[in-house]
């Protein structure tokens, strides 16, 4: 077994290396993940429900002002 170790103790020179070559990085672009198959379904299938809740909502609020 390894013994535990202290984590608070100063930084090791590796680490402080690894710091100073990431600080200096530009950060990478971001981009989307392209939506395939199911999951594009999935959402088109939300859409819709969210709409047609939409609808029903409108519907019962318009009959309990009647």
């Amino acid at each position: 077994m390894h013994p535990k170790e202290d984590f608070r103790s100063e930084a090791t020179p590796e680490f402080l290396a690894f710091l100073e070559e990431e600080i200096h990085q530009e950060p990478r672009p971001m981009t989307r993940a392209p939506i395939r198959g199911g999951i594009q379904i999935a959402f088109w299938g939300l859409r819709i429900y969210i709409v047609i809740m939409l609808i029903m909502v409108a519907i019962g609020f318009a009959h309990g002002m009647l």
